[in-house]
């Protein structure tokens, strides 16, 4: 009689929340003061790719309070066939909804690793219907490392796309920022299109993504509650971010697997993009269906030179200031890698595109070249991080990212010189001359090369010798060396354009840099007040002279990686008022 009426019991709930799935509206809940030691309810999600809602038993043990400003917890106790079929409480399985006598009282949240893999939390559904009360201001962003949780509360993030080695950079960069419990799945979907009119239902599964197309990064759990469009889920947070702009993915249930001491999991994989999750709060995240959030459209084109092999990758990254740079360079870094088979000894030219209203030109853009022994691929991505930083760091308002276009070109080839010489045509020269210099350099086993580069002294520059560092892109010049940091100036705004600038201007790795090394030494205060006087005289003539101070380039672009620093020495004569020299 006592089974029966079980059954009976059983049958009952699973009727009332079928009515409340149908009629997709928020059920009667029950608040935690009505919960108590031994009640008896049910549990509702998805554990085969079958599709189906199964139930099982829950027993309710006791209510946990953490203290003062953490949310308070029950404990429970999980039965029943479909809890015996998957050997305990499952990762995946966050967001159950738990029913007594009929009446919503929240949603699994953790279970007890390595200890008693059928035992529970259930965060209780007043806490999670406060998240959909919480402001929401589109891209908002958390300026700090988000708080960190139990490992049993965090949401297993999955990733699809990524190689090995993009999937260490992304493991690496985004556990600061909360993100734990890594796997991998297999994307059901090729580019995840949007789904306008979707609809989910309590028990049933679903994601939150950060990266969908070619490249997936997000989690998968289960839906509690459905309130017409809005959706309330997981019983814990995602990334603990805040009011975010992240996608809600439709999900399909692959299969359960259980794992020894209560590791088990619940595999799933996502496909459509259904909405928008806007909230990623302690206690569950929120969204709306049908909603969509802003996002960044990443396109990767890689060419491997020494096959003709060109693949292009395309992805969508939702809008969020924190994980924008670090997920735009994982996508491209392992773009890189999957396409070249190896990263051994490799040259990689890369330039980078990033549309953007950071600048007035609407535009930032890079081109640079890289070489290394192994793994260049994270090397010849840390400017796109850079800039990607340094948009994304403005303190007086928040930029928007419209696009990011990387175009990577690779090869085998070691493409690395040194400079062997450099012989300067003329052996004396008066300011405002321009010197030919012939340089020599040696490519990494190949025969040597030569070619011309111009330089003009400057006007106001003192007789006597003028020595020049010659060196590439990559190697920092003598005289720059030796200065500390100095403290910024000027306006948040101006500091913000200046790095920016500042990044845009800095030498390139394929460039064939001129340095003056130094200025003549003047010892005594004698000869500093002549040299002073001297400069005021040269100013003098060129004003009556109408004189224009000569543009020289000291940048040139070549096809190596210079890998030293040569001086050219040159005999600089007393400036006479006349410049000798081809314009």
């Amino acid at each position: 009689m006592r089974n029966l009426l079980k059954k009976l019991f059983l049958s009952v709930a699973l009727a009332v929340f079928m009515m409340s799935r149908s009629a997709f509206a928020m059920p009667e809940i029950m608040p935690l003061d009505k919960v108590k030691n031994g009640m008896h309810g049910t549990a509702y999600t998805i554990i085969e790719n079958t599709g189906v809602i199964e139930s099982f038993n829950v027993e309710i043990l006791g209510i946990m309070d953490n203290g003062k400003g953490s949310s308070r917890k029950i404990m429970a106790k999980a039965s029943g066939a479909a809890v015996e079929k998957t050997g305990g409480i499952l990762q995946g399985m966050s967001g159950s909804p738990v029913y007594i006598n009929g009446k919503l009282v929240g949603a699994l949240s953790a279970g007890l690793k390595e200890m008693n893999p059928y035992i529970f939390f259930i965060t209780p559904i007043e806490n999670m219907l406060k998240i959909w009360e919480m402001p929401d201001t589109k891209n908002i962003q958390i300026n700090k490392p988000p708080k960190k949780e139990n490992d049993s509360e965090m949401a297993t993030v999955f990733f699809s796309g990524f190689d090995s080695k993009g999937l260490n950079f992304l493991e690496r960069e985004l556990e600061p920022l909360g993100f734990k419990n890594f796997y991998v799945i297999s994307n059901s979907k090729d580019h995840n299109p949007i789904k306008r009119n979707a609809t989910l239902e309590p028990g049933g599964a679903f994601g939150v993504a950060v990266v969908c197309g070619d490249f997936l990064v997000g989690a998968t759990g289960t839906v509690t509650a459905v309130d017409g469009k809005k959706i309330l889920g997981f019983g814990h947070s995602f990334a603990h971010a805040g009011n975010v702009n992240f996608f809600m993915m439709d999900s399909e249930v692959i299969g359960s697997v259980s794992g020894e001491n209560g590791n088990g999991i619940k595999v799933a994989t996502v496909g459509n993009i259904i909405g928008r999750i806007n909230q990623d709060r302690e206690d569950g995240v929120a969204g709306i269906l049908g909603k969509f959030p802003s996002v960044i459209p990443i396109t990767v084109k890689i060419k491997d030179i020494a096959n003709g092999k060109v693949e292009t990758y395309h992805a969508k990254i939702a809008y969020n200031e924190m994980l924008v740079p670090k997920l735009g360079t994982a996508i491209a870094y392992s773009a890189l890698s999957k396409t070249f088979d190896s990263l051994a000894e490799s040259t990689v030219s890369v330039e980078f595109k990033i549309k953007t209203n950071a600048v007035a030109s609407g535009e930032i853009s890079r081109k640079n070249m890289y070489y290394s022994q192994s793994d260049v691929g994270q090397l010849a991505m840390a400017e796109l991080m850079q800039a990607l930083n340094l948009i994304c760091s403005n303190t007086t308002t928040e930029p928007e990212i419209y696009s990011i276009e990387v175009n990577v070109e690779m090869e085998s080839e070691r493409r690395t010189a040194s400079l062997v010489s450099a012989k300067p045509d003329k052996e004396l020269v008066k300011p405002g001359d321009t010197v030919n210099l012939t340089l020599t350099i040696q490519p990494y086993r190949k025969p040597e090369e030569r070619f011309v580069i111009p330089y003009t002294v400057p006007l106001t520059r003192r007789e006597g010798p003028l020595v020049l560092d010659i060196h590439g892109g990559a190697l920092v010049p003598v005289v720059q060396s030796s200065g500390g940091i100095q403290p910024s100036t000027g306006t948040p705004m101006q500091n913000y354009q200046n790095q920016i600038i500042k990044l845009l201007g800095s030498n390139r790795n394929n460039q064939l840099i001129l340095e003056l090394n130094s200025a003549p030494t003047l010892k005594t205060d004698k000869e500093r007040k002549q040299e002073v006087k001297r400069l005021k005289k040269v100013q003098k003539q060129i004003t009556e002279l109408g004189l224009k101070a000569p543009i020289s380039t000291n940048k040139f672009d070549i096809g190596y990686i210079i890998d030293n620093v040569i001086q050219v020495s040159i005999n600089v004569d007393k400036f006479d008022g006349n410049i000798n020299r081809k314009d």
